[in-house]
């Protein structure tokens, strides 16, 4: 076989690898994609719930992204975003691991895609990761929910159920309910920052 023959034999290997691999990544953001919509939507309907309870709760889409703002008996508001990220990965960290596979073990059907949540009480990065793999299996861990795994095409009753547990911790970080809200924190108060009507320093306080 010549040179070019067997150049052209590997490289339509090559191309054929590539392609697989580049399919694979399409199909698991569009996993990721229609998974957060129906997060969302299960979001919007605990909140709507929520809203029959008594609690103020305003649920806000923007783009790929829906904002909860939860307040509770005149307490200061607590807020959560969610947001389908573009782009899909090899997923690395061993918690968010599709079952079949380790962090030795990076074929293309580890790839996932990832739905984020942030609150401010818990900073600027990420406190919630979603990874959502392109045969339906969804895995998180964080602030929110400390773990938990689904199926993408679970009934609406376990998802709703999951969205209520979420909305429960956002209702936590707005009042002094189920172990969080704010501890004193250290540092000095005068008796200027009290004259001056200055609130002593507090932080945010979850329970672990």
């Amino acid at each position: 076989m010549s040179f070019e023959s067997a150049a052209l034999t590997r490289l339509w290997r090559y191309r054929g690898e590539a392609d697989a691999s580049l399919e694979n990544l399409r199909e698991s953001e569009e996993c990721a994609r229609r998974f957060s919509e129906r997060l969302f939507g299960g979001l919007e309907y605990v909140a709507s719930l929520g809203r029959e309870a008594g609690f103020e709760i305003e649920a806000g889409r923007s783009g790929r992204s829906l904002t909860l703002r939860v307040a509770a008996g005149g307490s200061e508001a607590a807020e959560a975003s969610f947001a389908f990220v573009s782009g899909a990965a090899a997923e690395s960290d061993e918690d968010l691991m599709h079952e079949e596979l380790s962090r030795y073990s990076l074929d293309p059907s580890g790839y996932s895609g990832r739905i984020l949540g942030w609150t401010e009480a818990a900073g600027e990065e990420p406190c919630q990761i979603f990874s959502v793999y392109r045969d339906g299996i969804w895995k998180t861990k964080g602030l929110f929910v400390a773990k938990a795994r689904g199926k993408t095409d679970d009934s609406d009753e376990i998802l709703n159920g999951f969205c209520l547990r979420i909305l429960g911790r956002v209702v936590d970080l707005a009042a002094l309910t189920g172990g969080a809200g704010r501890k004193w924190a250290e540092g000095s108060y005068t008796r200027r920052d009290l004259e001056e009507g200055r609130a002593f320093p507090t932080r945010p306080r979850f329970p672990r």
